[in-house]
């Protein structure tokens, strides 16, 4: 799986942090040293603490929000997500 790692100069060298995590940081002297370091640390947290990333779908609290805006007097809209969630689910 792939990460975003935010990576910023420091005074000292560099702090890398996992966008996803970030409880997930490395500060060292060099740039290479910080991301591996990262990596390493982001590495053993997903295994050593079992992770497991599930996704969960909450509905909206608002009635009609899916047609909120642009779309919302559009008449092709509901044959427009059908069709969406048709090409997702191919994948």
């Amino acid at each position: 799986m792939i990460y975003d790692v935010i990576l910023s100069r420091e005074s000292n060298g560099y702090l890398a942090k996992v966008k996803e995590w970030p409880e997930i940081w490395s500060n060292e002297k060099t740039r290479d040293k910080a991301v591996q370091e990262v990596k390493s640390k982001l590495s053993e947290f997903l295994t050593k603490q079992h992770i497991k990333v599930v996704q969960i779908e909450v509905p909206s609290v608002i009635d009609g929000m899916d047609k909120f805006g642009y779309f919302k007097d559009d008449p092709t809209f509901d044959d427009l997500q059908a069709e969406i969630a048709a090409y997702r689910n191919e994948f």
